[in-house]
């Protein structure tokens, strides 16, 4: 399905019929001329890697926010941190040519691309749906936690073990979907949760996972509907006000259109995702790669460090570390 929005002006001689001509044409274009980009990126070699904040800050920011979660005057019980990886290769690199690849990543995920004209393109793969409205019917998806899969079936299974009975993580799953429950049932005759808590698997990850669907009292305003959803715990924390306020003192560089909503009105249905796992990818400055995780009581700031690099894998495996191997890199 191909959703497109228009615009004119009258006033500015751009035409309602200019526009429907205009709109009719390029999509005669498209659909002559459909493109399969390869699911292999080109041998692409990284010249120069940086975090922000660095290892050293980030154990800092970390060890600051269990500090404000266990303290007795705070109501502060999550909140996520981010980290920015700018990365610059020695080509530069294709955004559909990496979103093609990404696409392996998952098939039940979301892949998006957003390029305004003459400006950095926003790619990602997210796992995460934020809401899907269908007329009076709504479904929105809690994902929290987060695991690397094992390298056999064996291992895989001990680590979903692993993940399903650790306090930690059930804490930090527990506030994201409650959080969720509460807001639909603001809007919402009834919420179901189901399944309340299984396993998700992609291919290199996996989270808790729990589907909460309810049934609107009206149709509302689908923009009050994405206002109230977002953000939700599992890209800011809980309570948000506590939340962003602590993200605003400790990150030190600006989030831009990472974790936002990413999606489409359209009328009597609207689907929008949360712009997690996703990278700005800009002509000859390379690209910054986010990611964050969820800090909890209980959380480890170098076992969520290294969250942070399972969750960039699927990016910063498209390119080779060592300058002198010239190789093709498989997406999978």
């Amino acid at each position: 399905m191909l959703t497109t929005t228009i615009a004119w002006d009258n006033a500015l001689s751009w035409s309602w019929e200019n526009a429907i001509t205009d709109l009719q044409e390029t999509l005669c274009k498209i659909s002559s001329s459909i493109v399969k980009f390869p699911k292999q990126a080109p041998p692409t070699l990284i010249l120069s890697s940086h975090n922000i904040p660095s290892k050293v800050d980030w154990d800092l920011g970390v060890n600051r926010a269990l500090q404000m979660i266990e303290r007795n005057d705070s109501s502060l019980t999550k909140v996520v941190l981010a980290r920015s990886t700018r990365v610059v290769p020695t080509t530069n690199i294709d955004p559909l040519t990496w979103l093609a690849c990404l696409k392996g990543e998952g098939e039940n995920a979301y892949q998006f691309f957003f390029q305004p004209p003459n400006a950095p393109a926003f790619i990602g793969n997210t796992p995460e749906q934020l809401f899907h409205r269908k007329r009076f019917h709504i479904t929105s998806e809690a994902l929290a936690g987060t695991r690397a899969r094992g390298s056999s079936l064996t291992l895989d299974h001990q680590i979903e073990l692993d993940l399903l009975t650790s306090p930690k993580d059930d804490i930090e799953f527990t506030i994201v979907r409650e959080s969720i429950r509460r807001k639909l049932e603001a809007v919402c005759e009834k919420v179901i949760i189901k399944p309340k808590k299984v396993i998700r698997k992609l291919p290199r990850i996996q989270h808790l996972f729990a589907r909460l669907t309810g049934r609107l009292r009206s149709e509302e305003d689908e923009f009050e509907i994405l206002s109230s959803l977002h953000p939700s715990p599992a890209v800011c924390g809980f309570p948000t006000e506590e939340a962003q306020l602590l993200i605003a003192e400790t990150e030190v560089f600006d989030r831009g259109m990472y974790a936002g909503p990413v999606g489409w009105f359209g009328g009597g249905e609207s689907e929008f995702a949360v712009g997690i796992r996703s990278a700005l990818v800009e002509k000859e400055l390379g690209a910054l790669i986010y990611a964050g995780t969820g800090i909890v009581e209980g959380s480890n700031p170098y076992l969520e460090w290294d969250e942070l690099e399972l969750k960039t894998s699927q990016f910063t495996k498209l390119l080779k570390l060592d300058l002198p191997l010239r190789q093709k890199v498989d997406c999978k």
